[in-house]
C-alpha cells in the first residue's frame, strides 16, 4: 500500500436483478412509477438530473408493461453490463454481492421475521453463466447474507449456495442485506468458513466508523468497514441530497483516507445505475478522484488479504 495513498474497494449490493419480476399491481410497482415521475420531478428542479435523464425516466415508467411482457430490453438487466462497461473503461475491478435465496426475507433476530419487502425475486441459481463470467473477467462474487447473523448453520447454507455455482473460488466473503447483524455474526461466518465480513457500516452515514481505517480482525475473522453507501447520501429515505450536494461529503472522506493510508469501501447498487436513481455520475465522480490521487482499487477480498 505504500505505493498508493489509500486504497478503494468498489462493491455492488445486488438486491434486484430484473424489473419484469415486479409485480405489475403492487406496492414495489407503484413506488417505481412515482419515483420515475414524480420524484424525479422534484430532482429535476433540483438540478440534480437533466432534462434529458427526466424524459428518460418517465419513458422507463410508461414502458414498464412493455418490460413485463419481455417486448424490450429490462433496464435491470442491463445495469449489470453497464457497470462492468464502466468499470473496464476506468481499468477497476469490484466486488458483487448476491442474495443467495429468492423471496426470503429472513428474520431481524431470532423469532422476529424482517419486512416482507427484505425478500428478492431474483434465484442465483439461475444465474450461474452470470457468475462465471464475472469470476473469469477478474470481478469478486460475495454472499449478500439474509440469517447469517443468527447462526453459524445458516451462514454456512447460504455461503454453500454460493460455492456449489462457483466451486474453485475459495475465499467468500459476505455483507448482510440491510446491513442486519448481531453480537455473534463475525463468529458464525468464521465458523462457517468466510474469509471475511464485510458489514460493518451505517446505512445514515458516510464516513470511518470508530476510525477504523483498514480491514480488522474480530472473532478471528476478517472485517472490511463499508465507508460510503449510494442510498446513505442521495436516497429520499436517507440523507436525501443531491449529488453536487454530496460530493463535499464523498472528499471529506477521501481526504481522510488520503491522511490515514485508509481503505476505503464504497458500496453502489446496481439498480442505482438506472431509472429511477440515475446515480451513476457520482459513481463515477469517485473513481476518477480515486485515479488523480493515485488510489490503489482492490476487490474486497483483495484488500482483506
Amino acid at each position: 500500500m505504500s505505493e498508493h495513498p489509500y486504497t478503494i474497494v468498489l462493491t455492488h449490493d445486488i438486491d434486484h436483478l430484473a424489473l419484469r419480476n415486479t409485480p405489475f399491481i403492487s406496492r414495489s410497482a407503484g413506488a417505481y412509477l412515482m419515483r420515475c415521475v414524480v420524484a424525479n420531478f422534484t430532482r429535476l428542479l433540483r438540478k440534480d438530473i437533466s432534462v434529458s435523464t427526466y424524459l428518460r425516466s418517465c419513458g422507463s415508467a410508461l414502458s414498464f408493461p412493455l418490460v413485463k411482457l419481455k417486448l424490450i430490453p429490462d433496464p435491470l438487466e442491463q445495469s449489470l453490463p453497464r457497470i462492468l462497461k464502466i468499470e473496464e473503461d476506468y481499468g477497476v475491478r469490484s466486488t458483487f454481492y448476491f442474495i443467495p435465496f429468492p423471496d426470503t426475507p429472513g428474520f431481524v433476530r431470532p423469532g422476529e421475521a424482517a419486512e416482507p419487502s427484505r425478500g428478492v425475486r431474483y434465484d442465483i441459481r439461475n444465474y450461474r453463466s452470470l457468475l462465471e463470467h464475472l469470476d473469469a473477467g477478474g470481478w469478486e462474487i460475495g454472499v449478500h447474507g439474509l440469517n447469517a447473523h443468527l447462526s453459524s448453520e445458516e451462514a454456512a447454507k447460504e455461503r454453500e449456495v454460493f460455492a456449489n455455482l462457483l466451486p474453485e473460488q475459495t475465499k467468500w466473503g459476505l455483507r448482510m442485506h440491510w446491513l442486519f447483524s448481531s453480537d455473534t455474526l463475525y463468529r458464525n461466518l468464521k465458523e462457517a468458513g468466510y474469509f471475511y465480513d464485510s458489514t460493518f457500516g451505517s446505512n445514515d452515514e458516510v464516513g470511518f466508523l470508530e476510525q477504523q481505517y483498514r480491514p480488522f480482525e474480530q472473532d478471528g475473522l476478517r472485517v472490511l468497514p463499508m465507508n460510503i453507501q449510494d442510498g446513505s447520501l442521495l436516497g429520499h429515505w436517507r440523507q436525501h441530497t443531491t449529488m453536487e450536494q454530496a460530493w463535499p461529503q464523498v472528499q471529506r472522506v477521501l481526504a481522510e483516507a488520503r491522511e490515514h493510508q485508509a481503505v476505503v469501501t464504497v458500496l453502489w447498487h446496481n439498480a442505482s445505475f438506472e431509472a429511477p436513481h440515475y446515480w451513476e455520475p457520482l459513481y463515477r465522480r469517485i473513481i476518477e478522484q480515486g485515479k488523480r490521487d493515485n488510489a490503489a482499487f482492490l476487490t474486497a477480498a483483495q484488500a482483506v488479504s
